[in-house]
């Protein structure tokens, strides 16, 4: 592979030194008030790479490095959705395919609509939910098992009609999918590492990982960040996403150099160094915001209390967010340009690219920030990227 991860001056690629150091002010500040405890940051520019640096600590005495292998929760969405999307250029189902022609047994109880857009765009009936109810959570990583589960759900809308986020179920149905129509008949991890990880040069990103890996880094919250579910959650992420586990909707690990590589692919419109995952044609149409007018009902239990407006859905068929236009509340930052793509990962992960610009932005942290205040510190990290630019 040729995508290079070393570092340039900035101001060879047009970024200003003073904003980055505002940038990197703003992360640090963060974690000086207990927000999360270590980050690894990049920041790049005309596909080369101005700008890296990591802070703090993952674990107890161990600092934050460029090698650390970060849980992506569901940044993993977008390497779904990229390989979704490559199947529908192979001609092995298509955008308005309905879903239950590929995972059998999902069309009851309202769901009988649901396409694989209606999936890639978190429209298809299902709710929001890191477990589907009903699934033990010691089966969270077995694929199998959770999509006979989500099968039996009730719709809780009609499919098309609303957008609320998936945490979990809607993309792992994707995955399965992928799997129902391998030629090859492969399992999940393994058509990811073979289609995707391995031709990108992603050779330290995988989905699952050893609980014992050395540079794991473990899920965690600081106590400022802590509620009655934080231990429950930590505890899934740390003994059940293991090296055997396939949850689609959000465990892959990476370090922030191979997450880099995959930016360069969606930056490229489905291609880079010569690997072509996507048409610029799939990828071009997918690079829009397919929920139209739709708010994402997926946070009303947090922006109502709030007062605050629903933010638009503003979901493309790329596994996260397209910014649109008006100025509304988006995770891609208020001063991106309409295009840009922006991809979020639990409380800690996120990814902006701004074709625009050509600027490129990846924020991986130690320390879970959940919730809409997650969403809310990467639009403003996002906007103090994008002010880089000069």
């Amino acid at each position: 592979m040729s995508t290079t991860t070393d570092t340039v001056e900035p101001a060879t690629v047009g970024l200003d030194a003073d904003a980055l150091g505002r940038l990197d002010a703003a992360i640090q500040n963060d974690i000086d008030a207990g927000q999360n405890f270590g980050a690894s940051i990049i920041v790049a520019r005309g596909g080369q790479i101005a700008h890296r640096k990591t802070f703090g600590t993952v674990a107890p005495d161990r600092p934050a490095a460029r090698e650390d292998r970060y849980l992506l929760m569901s940044m993993t969405k977008s390497f779904v959705a990229a390989l979704t999307l490559k199947a529908i250029d192979e001609g092995r189902f298509q955008l308005d395919t309905r879903v239950d022609d590929l995972v059998p047994g999902f069309g009851v109880n309202g769901k009988q609509r649901a396409t694989v857009r209606h999936l890639l765009t978190h429209t298809a009936g299902l709710p929001f939910a890191l477990v589907p109810p009903g699934l033990p959570i010691d089966k969270v990583g077995d694929l199998a098992a959770k999509t006979q589960v989500i099968n039996g759900l009730q719709a809780e809308y009609i499919p098309g009609t609303r957008s609320v986020y998936t945490s979990a179920v809607g993309y792992d149905l994707l995955g399965q999918a992928l799997v129902n129509t391998d030629p090859a008949r492969r399992g999940f991890r393994q058509i990811m590492q073979e289609d995707l990880f391995d031709p990108l040069g992603m050779n330290d990103t995988s989905i699952g990982i050893d609980p014992d890996d050395s540079r794991r880094v473990p899920a965690s919250a600081t106590e400022t960040n802590s509620t009655p579910m934080t231990p429950l959650l930590i505890n899934a992420c740390n003994t059940l996403f293991t090296g055997d586990a396939e949850f689609p909707a959000g465990n892959a690990f990476s370090t922030i150099d191979d997450v880099y590589r995959f930016t360069q692919l969606y930056r490229g419109r489905g291609a880079t160094d010569g690997f072509r995952a996507l048409s610029p044609a799939l990828f071009d149409y997918a690079d829009r915001n397919h929920t139209g007018a739709l708010t994402n009902d997926g946070w009303i239990f947090e922006t109502e209390p709030r007062g605050m407006d629903p933010f638009p859905a503003h979901f493309s068929l790329l596994g996260g967010y397209v910014r649109g236009e008006g100025h509304v509340f988006t995770p891609a930052g208020v001063t991106a340009s309409p295009t840009a793509f922006a991809a979020v990962g639990g409380g800690s992960t996120s990814f902006l690219i701004d074709y625009e610009r050509d600027l490129t932005y990846i924020f991986l942290s130690a320390g879970f920030f959940t919730g809409l205040p997650h969403l809310e510190r990467v639009s403003r990290l996002n906007d103090l990227a994008l002010a880089t630019v000069n």
